[in-house]
């Protein structure tokens, strides 16, 4: 019986040249130790490495063009679960959210594009780790929100309703993308800021169509801006999504503030359209399109 596993379950594997005797096997044991090259130790990897690992197969298996099988979803769901209560415990809020897509994938099962915002989920937690920890604070000013895996695109915009139409009939028809543009939405008695956030949280990405539409005078000078929900949109969306996921269609003759500078801008003169591959450069840098 050995001391490690009393119930012999496990027997380490016999000594070469080992006897009964149990002073001979400590000097046999001796040998082996001094004559035995040293062997590198291997690092196991952290949970969150393996959360990324998972991430990246997880990635591999839903860009597939087959639709991954209910049992391929339910391991990597299981994992991603069990590492996370091995990070956090399983009474805490996050493993218990884990068990019910667990158990939803078990029963009902997920769809796939389920599982792709399941990690994208898990990668912006890990991301916000990741930038919390290489911080010297230990609570951080601004941290962007989780950005939707959606479609949606949002359309900014003032009183051009042209190029409004232009620039959403150009997301729909030549990117296959899904515009939201206020113009287009009945308001249900909803307060406006109410009605912008309630349809804004859901985009992935979003287009300010800066337009001369408010002429401003003051005692320096003369010029015309986009109308005061447009910038302020803008801001919104920026705080939300980040600099890199919004863009600026700029009509000539319109003054922008110098606090959007570092939010990629395309002018345009007349016709919003004319910027085809500006935007498509856009949203192939946002992963929006590929």
């Amino acid at each position: 019986m050995d001391f490690l596993d009393p119930n012999n379950r496990f027997p380490l594997p016999p000594i070469p040249g080992a006897n009964e005797s149990p002073l001979e096997n400590f000097s046999v044991i001796g040998q082996a130790a001094q004559i035995s090259p040293a062997q590198p130790a291997t690092l196991e990897k952290s949970i969150v490495e393996k959360l990324q690992d998972i991430i990246t197969l997880g990635r591999k298996l839903s860009d597939n063009n087959k639709k991954p099988s209910k049992e391929a979803l339910v391991q990597k769901i299981r994992q991603i679960r069990f590492l996370l209560c091995s990070f956090f415990g399983k009474d805490t809020a996050i493993v218990k959210n884990a068990d019910l897509f667990v158990k939803e994938a078990n029963t009902k099962g997920l769809s796939t594009d389920q599982f792709v915002q399941i990690l994208s989920d898990v990668e912006f937690f890990l991301d916000f780790i990741g930038k919390t920890g290489a911080s010297p604070l230990s609570c951080q000013v601004s941290q962007v929100s989780r950005v939707p895996s959606t479609k949606n695109v949002f359309v900014i915009h003032g009183h051009d309703e042209l190029n409004t139409r232009r620039l959403t009939e150009l997301l729909q028809n030549h990117f296959k993308l899904n515009p939201i543009a206020m113009l287009s939405k009945p308001g249900m008695s909803r307060p406006l800021i109410e009605k912008f956030e309630d349809e804004a949280q859901s985009c992935s990405f979003a287009f300010g169509l800066f337009t001369p539409d408010d002429e401003i005078v003051n005692a320096a000078n003369r010029y015309k801006q986009a109308r005061p929900n447009v910038i302020y949109e803008v801001g919104w969306f920026i705080g939300r999504l980040g600099k890199h996921r919004v863009a600026l269609l700029l009509k000539q003759g319109t003054n922008i503030h110098s606090d959007l500078d570092g939010v990629s801008r395309i002018p345009f003169s007349d016709n919003v359209e004319d910027k085809f591959l500006d935007i498509q450069k856009e949203l192939k840098a946002a992963k929006i399109i590929s």
